[in-house]
């Protein structure tokens, strides 16, 4: 029987951004290129597994009238180790709690006239999320062993905002660029660094999927957190190693700068994930941005 994993109660509302960034946000939008959002998601259960270990996540929220609120976009990529009791479980659970707190803490105050002195910044937020998750999991009684990769990404007034744990990543497309925002928190990329493997040895490791960090997996969590402005236009994508750990990064690359539907561009990365043998659960979420 699976072990019952228990979300912590509701966190309470509290308005934690700033009257700065208020004030920026909610902005008299003049020009006639409004900023957009646009998304597309795909999560699949690949060729081979049995059961969807992974879970994504979107929240997108835009305004209209005289006073519009800069687009913000929530995007969620949680996937629970294969092969563990409850990673199914474990990668539901992450990445709703981590949404509901960013949601609490950063969108519901948006939308209130209100802002409180002393307010937290939003990349704190971020980290505070990702901990809310790995408590809601973490159960150091269990006999179970329950652990889960997350990636949290938030566009808010032209910033991205990143938290994350484990080796689903973040891509950034922009100016013909292509690069992963996030570090993999895995052996094989420990090993790459230290100088011990060559990318062509790291390609066929027999041990590429253990990860030495995971939310859920042990008592202290270490978070990566990352924030930049963004460019005028581009694309984020966030994915399953499903994806990333079978797919070159070129060939992701040449999919995410195709100039079609990001539907078309979401369905073409789970079939060439498909085509490398679908060995694994794949998710991917396409966003392009224009302020």
């Amino acid at each position: 029987m699976d072990n019952e994993l228990h979300a912590p109660t509701e966190i309470q509302t509290s308005p934690l951004v700033t009257t700065e960034e208020k004030t920026q946000i909610e902005t008299a939008v003049s020009v006639p290129n409004v900023p957009y959002l646009h998304v597309a998601q795909r999560c699949d259960v690949g060729a081979v597994r049995q059961r969807n270990e992974d879970s994504s996540l979107i929240f997108s929220s835009e305004t209209g009238g005289h006073f519009q609120m800069m687009p913000f976009g929530l995007y969620v990529v949680a996937d629970g180790m294969g092969g563990h009791e409850n990673g199914h479980m474990a990668s539901r659970i992450a990445s709703r709690m981590a949404a509901r707190h960013i949601l609490n803490h950063i969108y519901l105050p948006l939308l209130q006239d209100d802002s409180a002195a002393n307010q937290e910044p939003i990349q704190e937020v971020m980290e505070t999320a990702v901990l809310a998750a790995h408590k809601a999991i973490y159960d150091p009684e269990s006999l179970s062993d329950s652990g889960t990769t997350l990636s949290v990404a938030l566009i808010l007034s032209r910033r991205l905002y990143v938290a994350h744990v484990g080796d689903s990543r973040v891509y950034l497309l922009a100016d013909d660029k292509f690069e992963a925002i996030t570090n993999d928190h895995s052996l094989v990329q420990h090993l790459q660094d230290v100088g011990d493997l060559t990318p062509e040895q790291a390609a066929a490791y027999q041990y590429k999927n253990v990860l030495l960090r995971a939310v859920g997996q042990t008592e202290e969590l270490e978070i990566d957190t990352y924030t930049r402005r963004l460019p005028q236009t581009g694309r984020l994508l966030l994915c399953s190693d499903g994806l990333c750990g079978f797919v070159p990064d070129p060939v992701i690359h040449k999919i995410m700068q195709q100039n079609v539907a990001l539907e078309k561009i979401a369905d073409k990365l789970v079939a060439t994930a498909m085509s490398a043998g679908g060995y694994d659960n794949i998710t991917a979420i396409v966003v392009e941005f224009a302020f």
